[in-house]
């Protein structure tokens, strides 16, 4: 094959118009998963929800593995040597491949484990998505490195389009579960398809062992952290799935498909270019520390707001989007809701400090005792109970995990819990006074479904702009830093 070697140059974009690129993309596909569910939960069961939950249990582990951190160390590296990445790229292709094969044999065991047969023919079917995303690491990690975010976030939407108008189709056809199978699919072999036409990293046949020690020293520790959060991840499904059936497991799909978006949507896209633009200052602590609470300054602005009014008016709005038959999925996302949040805004960017310093132990450290409470909590709660204290157990561990990640990014850089605190608390309390806000007035009004949610829209509008307004200046130089960045 040709090689067309990357060029070392310096980011042609700034900051907001990388992120917002990127969050471009990301509010695109999230937006059109909230209008393309109504659809598809109209046509697919609860138990079939259930069914694709436990299916990704595998399929999430083995993705998240898939790159086994060596993109990120690509991305780190002082110069380009086209060896090295090549050599890299055969790797994570091995690693592909194995991971899909891991899925094949596990198939049989997974579905023995639930009593679910048909999970067979879906894992068997999903085993490509982690060779896909191994195949792409290489090339989306050159396109990274030179920022060409706006080409990343192209891809994304055309794989949005392609994979949700897939499934709903699917869905309208009566193809049940399988439409949500071959949304999986369509992402994992069109975004491959648009990265390796993007990047301008072409691979050869050149395989040199000794060029990837350094990566594989960074990738050891990225991929006890990828592997333990993969498992805390699922541990939920797993837990419900066998202790509480079924349905309720189809429920908590649902509800965590609604609380992933704002992280997929906001926090995800911010923390990729936060991550790169904290490596080229991972010799100024102080400065690492002022990216940080900037960019959780304004996360926080944006998503406690949203959220608060999304819970508290969670039964009309889930009801009027999906259907009645799934108003349950209320109190499971009001529960979990602010934990998940709040670790999303603050841990996910703890660990671009640690990566950024090469302190991949303390990221290690804070995912293995992360995971092991979420595990414990949400385990017991699943064996003793039911689905709603699940719900409320993950928010009680991101209370509790967010403060330890604070306390041991203090190892690596001057930060302290009350700026931290401070970040976070115009937000949080206006959040609080909404939804007290709207509790009173639906008590008065009594609104049907379609009015309680405009309450909430009017509600949040003027509660969002109060927050910006009362911290205004705070914001104008939390933007600032990233524009000197």
């Amino acid at each position: 094959m040709a090689v067309k070697q990357s060029p070392d140059g310096r980011p042609a974009r700034g900051f907001f118009v990388n992120v917002s690129s990127l969050v471009s993309a990301r509010l695109f596909l999230a937006l059109s998963q909230v209008m393309v569910l109504p659809i598809v939960a109209r046509h697919l069961t609860v138990d079939e929800f259930a069914l694709m939950a436990m299916a990704m249990s595998v399929v999430v582990f083995c993705s998240v593995l898939s790159d086994a951190g060596l993109g990120r160390s690509l991305i780190r590296a002082p110069s380009y040597n086209h060896e090295e990445w090549v050599s890299v790229f055969w790797l994570m292709v091995a690693v592909g491949t194995g991971l899909a094969l891991v899925i094949l044999a596990i198939g049989p065991l997974w579905a023995a484990f639930f009593e679910q047969p048909g999970l067979v023919p879906i894992l068997a079917a999903l085993a490509v998505v982690p060779l896909c995303q191994a195949v792409s690491a290489a090339p989306n990690a050159e396109i990274e490195r030179r920022e060409n975010y706006t080409g990343i976030a192209k891809v994304q939407t055309i794989t949005t389009v392609v994979s949700l108008g897939l499934a709903v189709v699917l869905a309208i056809l009566g193809a049940g579960v399988w439409a949500l199978v071959a949304q999986q699919i369509s992402l994992a072999v069109v975004r491959l398809a648009g990265i390796v036409a993007l990047s301008r990293f072409r691979p050869n046949l050149t395989f040199k062992p000794h060029l990837i020690g350094t990566h594989l020293l960074f990738a050891r520790n990225a991929l006890a952290v990828s592997a333990i959060s993969a498992i805390k991840a699922q541990s939920a499904v797993i837990a419900i799935g066998k202790f509480n059936g079924e349905a309720p497991l189809g429920l908590f799909s649902m509800s965590a498909r609604f609380s992933r978006l704002p992280q997929f949507g906001l926090v995800g896209p911010v923390s990729t270019v936060v991550y790169v633009r904290m490596a080229k200052a991972q010799d100024d602590p102080a400065r690492l520390v002022e990216i940080y609470l900037s960019a959780m300054k304004l996360m926080a602005t944006l998503l406690f707001p949203a959220l608060a009014m999304t819970a508290v008016a969670g039964t009309a709005i889930f009801t009027v989007m999906l259907s009645a038959e799934w108003a349950q999925v209320a109190p499971i996302f009001a529960l979990s809701i602010s934990g998940l949040t709040f670790e999303a805004i603050a841990v996910v960017l703890v660990a671009c400090i640690f990566r950024a310093t090469n302190r991949t132990d303390l990221h290690v450290r804070l995912s293995t005792e992360s995971a092991l409470l979420y595990i414990v909590l949400v385990v017991a709660a699943a064996a003793l109970s039911d689905v709603l204290a699940v719900a409320a157990a993950i928010s009680v561990w991101g209370f509790v995990i967010v403060p330890r990640g604070w306390y041991l990014a203090k190892q690596v850089v001057p930060i302290s819990l009350p700026d931290c605190l401070r970040a976070l608390s115009v937000s949080v309390l206006m959040s609080c006074l909404m939804v007290g806000c709207h509790i009173i007035l639906r008590q008065i009004l009594s609104p049907g479904h379609v009015a309680e949610i405009a309450l909430a829209g009017c509600i949040l509008a003027v509660g969002l702009g109060l927050t910006v307004l009362l911290q205004r200046r705070k914001l104008e130089t939390a933007v600032d830093v990233f524009r000197q960045t």
